[in-house]
């Protein structure tokens, strides 16, 4: 089994939407949906009440329509929290909001006890009530399937509450799992055979919460691909289902790639695999699609230290001290352009579901990539710069202490205007992340290390580094400025023209600064008017 679980808190998905990704992941070899969104008070808050004929209705196309895709459809329904496990009124309450959705398609019933406190006797609660419930289901429905998700669903490490559901639950009822944690960043092989040791040699159903973003991940896109599953995985474990983000659309980037690693684990290429769901799911759009996704690719699942904008950051700070800088700079400039211009993309078509689930994030890589980019131009304007044209015929210029501090300004106008921001893009400020963990007795505990991302934000590297360079320069004595061509000082007149004809390795120097010619200068430069 592979498929989603729509199981998150926030906007629930329209019912075209849920059509609409059911098809797409069909198409990808995916063959398993189940609705779950705790957004839904019928689901959780009010799982007594029944559905009316039209929510019937809705449910009764899902179920076809998965049907003609070869595509098991799941009702999940959350009683938990206030559910009497033994009690007949609310066995007979929940079977009575079950019968109707058996009748029209559903076959494939989870049952989920997540989040919700702990007791002794859980764990025999919930399992009498799920033998219980499997033969009211199937009763009605022949063929009927129950999936449980138990209130111990993270970790490694067998527990009471694990050792009594095993001991008491029907061998036909599969059980969810989530990994080592809630949003596992990798689950290997040897993770599910100590679950499955756990209960007593039960294979788990990995609740795979990725690309998920609800809860306190609200300001993130996770668009990154699938990644940190060993391919041995899947031979330990009864399928998987990956949790999608609220943004429905968005999430068919990160669900498409996994299609491919649950497809074939074993020849699984995350970075080919990304490229092609980008094209699939970005269209004509695909180049803004993947500049944005390439400064959302962080979360759970990749550090964002692993970002393309931290690399070339990480260039620029290598090139501080040397003539290259005019390169480095450069490329991250054409990355932060890249996505800069992301926003572009969808102006013509303010209406189109994808754009509008990103928009906010599209909107914010514009303000973050500003304040990258006037952090890119105080970086040059505290170097010297030349230009030389086809004649050799150039100019030099030392940095110019007025332009420098507008620049120092307008980067701390810009950074300000980007720490504002809401959404994360090139990187989280602080992020908090669900790391709930198994402690070495079993029992429940928060991982502090992993439950928080902080000060990882490229764009609050980038102007940090260009104000200590413009601080740095700032106490520097000036010094005249200076042309050496093949390591030779040619003449440079008072207006900082000179002649250099035949020079292969053009730099020039102001005090301990230098410039590599050749390289050119990144931005438009009113000292080389």
């Amino acid at each position: 089994m592979r498929g989603v679980i729509e199981g998150f808190y926030g906007p629930p998905w329209t019912h075209a939407t849920r059509l609409d990704v059911i098809e797409f992941l069909a198409d990808r070899g995916m063959n398993a949906y189940v609705y779950a969104p705790k957004s839904d008070p019928k689901h959780r808050e009010r799982w007594r009440d029944t559905y009316d004929a039209d929510e019937l209705d809705q449910f009764r196309e899902l179920a076809e329509r998965a049907a003609d895709l070869s595509t098991r459809f799941g009702f999940a329904i959350s009683p938990g929290l206030d559910i009497d496990y033994a009690s007949s009124r609310d066995r007979d309450v929940l079977v009575e909001k079950l019968t109707p959705l058996l009748g029209a398609g559903v076959d494939w019933i989870v049952l989920a006890f997540d989040d919700i406190p702990s007791h002794p006797d859980l764990a025999r609660a919930q399992a009498g009530l799920s033998a219980w419930l499997l033969d009211a289901v199937r009763s009605r429905r022949a063929g009927a399937q129950l999936t449980l998700v138990p209130t111990e669903y993270v970790g490694t490490r067998p527990t009471p509450y694990l050792h009594d559901l095993a001991a008491r639950l029907p061998a036909e009822v599969a059980v969810m799992w989530t990994g080592p944690t809630v949003c596992s960043s990798v689950v290997r092989a040897v993770d599910a055979r100590a679950w499955a040791s756990a209960l007593a040699g039960r294979r788990p159903l990995l609740w795979d919460n990725y690309p998920v973003n609800d809860g306190s991940m609200e300001q993130s896109l996770h668009l990154g691909p699938y990644r940190g599953r060993e391919p041995e995985l899947t031979d330990e474990i009864e399928g998987v289902l990956c949790n999608p983000m609220l943004q429905a659309h968005a999430s068919k980037v990160a669900l498409a790639t996994a299609a491919d690693f649950l497809g074939d684990p074993d020849r699984y290429d995350p970075e080919a695999s990304w490229s092609r769901a980008i094209a699939a799911v970005g269209g004509r759009r695909r180049p803004a699609l993947r500049a944005l996704a390439s400064a959302c690719a962080d979360g759970p699942l990749l550090p964002a230290d692993l970002l393309d904008a931290h690399a070339l950051v990480t260039a620029v700070a290598d090139a501080a001290d040397t003539a290259s800088w005019p390169r480095a700079v450069g490329a991250l400039r054409d990355h932060l352009a890249s996505v800069r211009q992301a926003r572009d993309a969808w102006s013509d078509t303010p209406d189109d579901p994808l754009g509008a689930e990103i928009g906010p994030w599209l909107d914010g890589a514009t303000v973050e990539a500003d304040a990258g980019l006037a952090a890119l131009r105080l970086v040059q304007h505290v170097r010297p710069v030349a230009r030389v044209d086809d004649h050799g015929r150039g100019k030099a210029a030392a940095p110019d202490a007025d332009l420098a501090m507008l620049h120092a300004f307008a980067v701390l106008f810009a950074w300000g205007a980007a720490r504002r921001g809401e959404h994360v893009v090139f990187g989280p400020r602080f992020a908090v992340y669900p790391a709930v963990v198994q402690l070495p007795d079993g029992k429940p505990g928060l991982d502090v290390d992993l439950a928080i991302a902080e000060d990882q934000s490229a764009i609050d590297r980038v102007c940090r580094f260009a104000l200590s360079w413009y601080q740095a320069w700032s106490h520097q004595e000036p010094g005249p400025v200076r042309v050496t061509a093949d390591d030779t000082d040619i003449e440079v007149a008072p207006d900082g023209t000179f002649e250099a004809t035949a020079a292969t390795d053009l730099v020039v120097r102001a005090g301990p600064a230098s410039t590599a010619v050749a390289a050119g200068v990144p931005f438009p430069d009113p000292r080389l008017a």
